[in-house]
């Protein structure tokens, strides 16, 4: 049985011939094929047929849609079909380097020895017409989960779905959380599913994740959704990872989340009054009743 799943939630048809060519390519084929039609306007089985020479599949053809409710539910959905141990979720617009699975199974040894439960690939950006935009950046073999966190969301570095592999169990455990248009919902799941352990990087394959105005990443008229996602998730980050997080950037988020909540007049739902004391931060206790005044003021 193959231990690797990859899984394709269809919907947009742009940029799909590129995605079913990268799997048809795949020098290794130990692994199993998950296609999900997401109700979508454009059916793509004529392609599937014309490129998937050699490539066995399962097609699901869903006639509801949930990936404009959440994009999540679509990944989730298509997942409830997977029986093997590992997991890839690859967008219907993003490609992968034609060693790929070959280079999963060349270090599977090594991964389980390391007790890993997310595999992280080498990144590159690239635009409609498939030019490079940028180079992910480097990791070590092993790296830890917070480091990677904090390389985001501190130094910019580039991350995305596609360019990682779980442990299903992981999945099965924590499942996905729903954030809005699911921003930052790969991000929790690099976290949470890793469980502590570290995340094992490979360099000598590649995924090209595609930044296009179709693509939510490259669209703008979403950004409040994707502030009001970023808040939520930093809100979840706060209260199951803080004893994890560097000190000063725990205060930075405590702060995001103050001045969110206070110019969106969203409710706080983090414990300042156990952070502080985390943080011994006495002076701040001192002020919350002032903190907490100016929050409930702004929601009248």
């Amino acid at each position: 049985m193959n231990k690797l799943a990859i899984i394709v939630p269809y919907y947009k048809i742009t940029f799909f011939k590129e995605t079913l060519q990268s799997l048809e390519n795949q020098t290794d084929r130990k692994f199993s094929l998950y296609i999900g039609n997401d109700a979508s306007p454009d059916d793509p089985e004529n392609l599937i047929g014309e490129i998937l020479q050699d490539t066995p599949f399962q097609y699901f053809n869903y006639t509801d849609n949930l990936g404009g409710k959440n994009l999540a539910l679509q990944w989730e959905r298509i997942l409830e079909n997977v029986t093997e141990e590992w997991f890839h979720i690859l967008g219907d617009d993003d490609v992968i380097s034609k060693n790929f699975v070959e280079q999963f199974y060349t270090h599977i040894e090594d991964i389980e020895k390391n007790g890993c439960n997310v595999v992280k690939y080498a990144l590159s950006r690239i635009d409609d017409a498939g030019n490079m935009i940028d180079e992910g950046p480097e990791f070590t073999k092993l790296t830890d989960p917070i480091d990677n966190f904090m390389g985001k969301f501190t130094e910019g570095k580039l991350n995305s779905l596609s360019e990682h592999i779980f442990r299903k169990s992981k999945f099965d455990r924590y499942g996905f959380k729903k954030f809005p248009l699911a921003w930052a919902t790969d991000d929790l799941a690099i976290l949470e599913f890793s469980e502590r352990k570290a995340i094992y990087y490979i360099d000598e394959a590649k995924v090209l994740v595609r930044v296009s105005g179709e693509s939510i990443s490259g669209q703008q008229e979403n950004m409040p959704e994707k502030l009001f996602a970023i808040y939520l998730f930093e809100q979840y980050v706060i209260r199951k990872f803080y004893t994890r997080l560097p000190k000063q950037y725990l205060r930075k988020l405590i702060n995001q989340q103050i001045s969110y909540a206070y110019k969106n007049k969203q409710k706080l739902k983090i414990n300042l009054a156990r952070l502080y004391l985390y943080l011994k931060d006495y002076k701040k206790l001192l002020e919350l009743p002032k903190t907490y005044y100016y929050l409930a003021e702004k929601k009248k």
